[in-house]
């Protein structure tokens, strides 16, 4: 199967510039023992997503290997890292990413699905890594044992990044994470970094991965319940806020900078504590909302620019703190 392996490297190195210690890592593993599924080599090695298990109406995926790649790149991984992956499945990248560590390094993998988790340790065990931990857990909450972390890996599509990784994150520690934006049903990745002021987000790639489970996929349901506590506090709107850009990017940016979202009958909300609005091709707001306003304002501060262009702060508790474009930082 080496020839197989290597067959795949040269797959992924037609898709970007990547460090040699990230492609001599995919030479060492081999990726069909990840699958209960049997397969032919050519799909096995094949720079594509892969189905590796299935428990009732949930499967995991083995995930593209040169997008994997390129989310280790843009994490900086290198030897002697401590990595958490979040959305491990059957354990394929987090083998990986063992050896792009090295044995001074730590990956820990956690995964919601109790098959799943054990098949990535029967897969582990049979390659003999010690420097591979699985979790069987809710990803939401990080690892705290093994903390803190150089990098923070997701492999699901999250509907928000969780405090919890940021609070087991170095300072000048990444997180690559792709983001579930349900209203208009985009993955795009982020790069999130935490600083010594704060965290700060910027666009990496289009992705589309599996929907988080757990806590990492209920962000509407949980915005739904903040709008049915304060709706009937309103009966009509305060003010209607038109905005110079599409429905497609508006909710895209105010997804991401605000975790605010929900969609209920076909009608897209942002919920404050205290106020909401409803979009209606430009935000209808009912109450005082602050939060709201502040994106509109430092969103008009970068002309509207695209989403893909745009950098984010936060606080460490993932609140909006600014916007800047890319290329005035």
């Amino acid at each position: 199967m080496r020839d197989w392996r290597e067959w795949l490297v040269r797959q992924i190195s037609l898709a970007g510039n990547f460090d040699r210690h990230i492609l001599d890592a995919f030479l060492q593993v081999p990726r069909e023992i990840f699958s209960e599924f049997k397969y032919d080599p050519d799909v096995v090695y094949s720079d594509n997503v892969i189905v590796t298990a299935k428990d009732k109406d949930t499967y995991t995926t083995s995930s593209q290997p040169s997008l994997m790649a390129l989310f280790m790149s843009a994490a900086g991984l290198k030897p002697g890292m401590k990595v958490l992956e979040i959305g491990s499945g059957t354990g394929y990248n987090a083998c990986v990413m063992a050896h792009v560590v090295g044995e001074e390094g730590l990956v820990v993998g956690v995964e919601i699905n109790r098959k799943f988790f054990e098949k990535s340790l029967e897969a582990a065990a049979a390659l003999s890594l010690r420097n591979v931990v699985f979790v069987n857990a809710d990803g939401f909450f990080g690892f705290e044992k093994f903390a803190p972390y150089d990098v923070v890996l997701v492999t699901v599509a999250v509907e928000r990044i969780s405090p919890h990784w940021i609070g087991q994150l170095k300072i000048d520690g990444r997180i690559v994470a792709p983001v579930h934006i349900y209203t208009i049903d985009r993955q795009p990745a982020f790069v999130f970094e935490k600083t010594s002021e704060g965290v700060v987000a910027k666009h990496l790639v289009e992705t589309r991965f599996i929907k988080a489970g757990g806590s990492l996929g209920d962000l509407n349901e949980r915005n739904l319940e903040r709008l049915s506590r304060i709706e009937k506090m309103f009966v009509e709107p305060s003010d209607f806020l038109r905005l110079p850009s599409s429905q497609y990017e508006t909710l895209g940016v105010f997804h991401v900078a605000s975790w605010s979202l929900c969609e209920r009958l076909g009608w897209v909300y942002f919920v404050e504590d205290n106020a909401f609005a409803r979009w209606k091709g430009g935000w209808e707001t009912y109450g005082e909302t602050k939060l709201l306003k502040a994106i509109v304002e430092e969103w008009a501060r970068t002309r509207y620019t695209s989403m893909t262009l745009l950098v984010f702060h936060y606080d460490y508790d993932m609140n909006f703190k600014g916007l800047e474009r890319w290329d005035e930082t």
